[in-house]
Formats: structure tokens, C-alpha cells, sequence
């Protein structure tokens, strides 16, 4: 059973390779949905797929790339728009 969460990550998240990194986890994971910058030092993802696999997702985005600093990550329930894919909204 597929479900959807909205993750909200907070830090330094911007100019460090996050979004690309989480695209990279996402497609190795076979999860669909998307990842975009918000405001200053925020990135948004809505990932869908297994449950399992979603947790494995959200501990990455706990982690991030090299050079990010994550202060933290919020978890909400999120609609199933049916993502094709997984990609890095601009």
C-alpha cells in the first residue's frame, strides 16, 4: 500500500547539493513525488511509496549531503497526487 508524506527540512539545506541528493535517494528508493527550495534555508519533498521505504527516505533527509547542516525535519501526512517519478521542482 502506497502512502504520501510532506517533509519539511530546515537548516542549511540551500546551495549545498540537497535537492539533487534527495532526488538521487528517491530514485534509488523507486519513490515518486518531488523536491523544491521554500524560503531561505527550507527544502519541501513529497515522497510516496512504501512505508518502508519512506522511512528510509525521511532518515536520509536527516542526514542531507556533505557540506548541509539539518536542523530539522517535520513529517506530515501528504495527498497521493499520483507523481510520475520523482523530480526537482524549480
Amino acid at each position: 500500500m502506497s502512502t504520501c508524506k510532506l517533509i519539511i527540512i530546515t537548516g542549511k539545506v540551500q546551495n549545498v547539493g540537497f535537492r539533487a541528493y534527495l532526488e538521487d535517494i528517491a530514485k534509488e528508493l523507486g519513490l515518486s513525488g518531488y523536491v523544491k527550495n521554500v524560503g531561505t534555508n527550507t527544502v519541501e519533498s513529497v515522497v510516496c511509496g512504501e512505508k518502508e521505504l519512506i522511512a528510509q527516505y525521511i532518515s536520509a533527509c536527516k542526514i542531507g549531503p556533505k557540506h548541509a547542516i539539518v536542523e530539522s525535519v517535520q513529517v506530515k501526512d501528504a495527498k497521493n497526487d499520483n507523481y510520475e517519478g520523482f523530480s526537482i521542482w524549480l
